[in-house]
């Protein structure tokens, strides 16, 4: 299963956006381009990690050249196909498939006006989102769908060296911690005897044996005998 197009409308700096994608996707550009407005849109729709108080976007969301009035909508789409071949996902998307075209699915965040609201909303309290699949809003989707579609989000790498120096927060740590359980047990075991045996061939030099010596006396110098 893969994204096949992404629709977004009204989001922030995004205006009208209709792309037709295909296998892995790399985003490329300058800061402030709207990199981090894409892929939140994309969560909007997608990630269980993300609680529904964050989806209630408000009237700063809107794009800033809109001239928005009661009938303005924030909308991200986006389009999944190859979802066939996996029996389970297929029964979970199978009423979300398009009118003319079955081999595709379509899922949808929406921004606009609460069906109580009177004229341009003016306040957040005035807009209400909602998630649905197909082409009809009715068919309403939630966390129960989200949370069995294949997504990880992953915080940013932006200094390498300091994000690997605390391994617990390090956002590499996700994707090793996967790449490592696939490997046998023997094998990594073999490699932690490797280390083990160069570390030990380490501290046997004379110069490592002398620097502890010393680091032991500046020790013993600075908090005593005791």
């Amino acid at each position: 299963m893969y994204i096949s197009r992404i629709l977004i409308k009204n989001f922030r700096s995004i205006s009208d956006l209709d792309i037709a994608v295909s296998g892995d996707i790399v985003i490329v550009g300058e800061n402030r381009v709207g990199k981090s407005n894409l892929l939140f849109a994309l969560r909007l729709i997608l990630d269980p990690s993300l609680p529904d108080s964050a989806r209630e976007l408000g009237i700063s969301d809107f794009w800033d050249g809109l001239a928005r009035d009661k009938d303005s909508v924030i909308e991200v789409s986006i389009e999944l196909r190859d979802f066939e071949a996996d029996l389970d996902t297929l029964a979970l998307l199978s009423d979300y498939r398009l009118d003319a075209d079955p081999t595709t699915v379509r899922l949808t965040y929406r921004l606009r006006s609460a069906d109580e609201a009177e004229g341009t909303p003016e306040t957040d309290a005035e807009l209400e989102f909602h998630c649905f699949g197909g082409e009809d809003e009715k068919k309403r989707f939630g966390h129960d769908l989200r949370r069995r579609l294949p997504l990880d989000v992953l915080p940013a790498l932006r200094d390498a060296e300091g994000d690997l120096a605390v391994w617990r927060k390090s956002p590499l740590r996700p994707l090793l911690d996967e790449a490592f359980s696939a490997i046998a047990t023997a094998e990594l075991d073999k490699i932690g005897d490797g280390i083990g045996k160069v570390t030990q061939a380490i501290l046997e030099f004379d110069e490592v044996d002398e620097l502890e010596g010393k680091i032991r006396a500046l020790f013993t110098r600075m908090s005593g005998s005791r």
